[in-house]
């Protein structure tokens, strides 16, 4: 598994579009993953380098993983803190309106977060709002390709609680050591009040405080295709006794 995340680490370096700031503009599918972690008293944000295209593109079993041990990460320890949690995100606003696809978020869920919930309008309203955060965190950074900050609590680019909730709408943060499922959200239609659309990926992510992890489905092993064929086939016999009885 080490050697499948590496090369494909690799191979996605010399395919996926480079850009030197987080990415969230261009064509469908070229936003860029963030790891944002965040507690009381400061927050790290990661750009990842992955683009959601790239990630989506994963060989089934394969992973994308980057450790965290920058100075910045550094930094952001020993800030101390309490209450932190994390999030992996990546946004879209393509559009100004309620239309599918112009207003677009990939993002980690928490794993108590129910979905469906969420209305179109606060769905966009949270997504226009990440990435003007994702502006302020490239400023800091200074443009540097997948650059890492650490910021105080109550100072510019700090990620504050109301990210990580989708401005207390949506819960996206987990807890350090807490695998999540991923989704895909945008609006249904163009009612501002009607429930914004969602895919669930087939990816999870994780973060255990010195690495995160993006992991595609595996390949289900032969075994469970034949448990399967045979539960399907002691269902048709059971119908079919019941069906002559």
């Amino acid at each position: 598994m080490k050697l499948k995340s590496l090369a494909l680490a690799a191979l996605a370096a010399v395919s996926a579009p480079s850009f030197a700031d987080i990415n969230v503009g261009g064509n469908l599918g070229e936003g860029e993953y963030v790891l944002l972690v965040r507690n009381s008293a400061g927050s790290y944000a990661q750009d990842l380098g992955m683009t959601t295209d790239a990630i989506a593109s994963m060989a089934k079993g394969t992973s994308f993983s980057l450790a965290v041990n920058s100075t910045e990460w550094s930094k952001f320890v020993g800030f101390g803190g309490t209450d932190t949690e994390w999030a992996i995100i990546a946004v879209q606003p393509l559009g100004f309106g309620f239309e599918p696809g112009e207003i677009n978020a990939w993002t980690t869920v928490n794993t108590n977060q129910a979905l469906g919930s969420l209305w179109n309008i606060n769905s966009n309203n949270a997504t226009e709002q990440m990435a003007s955060h994702f502006v302020d965190i490239n400023t800091q950074t200074g443009g540097v390709a997948n650059g890492s900050r650490a910021t105080a609590v109550s100072t510019l680019a700090y990620t504050g609680p109301e990210y990580l909730s989708f401005l207390g709408q949506f819960s996206i943060g987990n807890a350090v050591g807490t695998t999540s499922s991923m989704v895909y959200l945008t609006p249904s239609s163009d009612e501002s009040t009607a429930f914004a659309k969602y895919d669930i990926l087939t990816t999870t992510a994780s973060f255990d405080g010195n690495a995160v992890t993006i992991a595609a489905a595996p390949v289900p092993e032969p075994s469970t295709y034949a448990m399967l064929a045979a539960g399907l086939a002691a269902i048709g016999f059971v119908a079919r006794r019941r069906k002559s009885a």
